[in-house]
């Protein structure tokens, strides 16, 4: 009996597992007016850094909330800022990614 409890309760970790990354994140692929040369190479952007290198696909994530740096040339150039964006379960969210900001278009999936 117990060998059939422990498959029924791997199939449901795994189920679990695989609803986990259950969002879409899609950068879009224009950099902003003005932007200094290599404005996409700089944006500092830890696990959503594969969304800006293949901007313009979308690319599946986990739900949740990442931090970017965002180049901010306007103000001081060199300079960054730094922004937390919310991706949400279940969702299909769109980056526009612009000088010292992001702006987030989130609907559900």
């Amino acid at each position: 009996m117990f060998p059939i409890r422990r498959m029924i309760f791997a199939a449901v970790l795994l189920n679990a597992a695989a609803t986990a990354v259950a969002a879409e994140v899609t950068v879009d692929k224009d950099p902003p007016k003005r932007a200094q040369a290599q404005f996409f190479e700089r944006v500092q952007a830890g696990d959503l850094a594969d969304a800006i290198a293949r901007r313009g696909e979308p690319v599946e994530v986990k739900p949740g909330q990442y931090h970017l740096r965002v180049p901010c040339d306007s103000m001081k150039p060199g300079s960054f800022v730094d922004i937390m964006v919310t991706i949400d379960d279940h969702s299909k969210t769109r980056l526009r990614l612009e000088e010292c900001g992001v702006q987030v278009d989130s609907r559900p999936d």
